[in-house]
């Protein structure tokens, strides 16, 4: 099962997956992202699928593809991504299975280094730049990795650089990132 918009269910079914339905039977659960389906009916029906499943002795398997917590959705406003879902089901699945230790979601992406070491075995260089809107995930990965990394200060952080630990400091600031739609020439 995959929750979020068309591309989330491609990748799954890039992987060697099969999407299904919230609430048919499933073996791994990927929270894609917040869009693509309705919320509260949908997660709903998913934690109490998950519940059933457990219940019955089965396992589930929880991916978690990107943990950032929040995104900008314009200049004025944030929102909730995939990784605050998966934090309320954990907390649902933590207060219903007390005893159960082994009920999170694997973090696939950033800041967590497979991403990092793919990107490092397909360029053969780690003369690249990270450039993200999210210090917890985007900079604080690429630091680690090694990487030179780039915040863009019109997101979902708004950094106050005296004060930040290492592994949160970017390399260089952008104020926006703004992408043309005129094609690039002698390229």
């Amino acid at each position: 099962m995959a929750l979020g918009p068309e591309d989330c269910a491609r990748y799954v079914e890039l992987a060697g997956g099969r999407v299904v339905s919230p609430g048919d039977e499933f073996d791994v659960f990927v929270l894609g992202d917040e869009e693509g389906y309705p919320f509260f009916e949908t997660v709903d029906t998913v934690l109490s699928a998950l519940c059933h499943k457990l219940d019955r002795g089965e396992e589930a398997h929880l991916i978690l593809p990107n943990p950032d917590l929040i995104y900008p959705k314009d200049s004025q406003s944030f929102g909730f991504t995939g990784g605050s879902i998966a934090l309320m089901f954990e907390a649902a699945l933590k207060q219903r299975y007390p005893n159960r230790g082994d009920l999170y979601f694997a973090r696939l992406g950033k800041p967590h280094n497979a991403m990092f070491s793919e990107a490092l075995q397909r360029s053969g260089s780690k003369n690249m730049v990270m450039i993200g809107d999210q210090l917890a995930t985007d900079i604080r990965g690429a630091n680690n990795f090694g990487l030179d990394s780039v915040l863009i200060s019109s997101s979902a952080t708004a950094p106050q650089m005296a004060e930040m630990p290492k592994e949160l400091r970017p390399t260089h600031l952008l104020r926006a990132l703004v992408f043309s739609k005129r094609p690039a020439v002698g390229l």
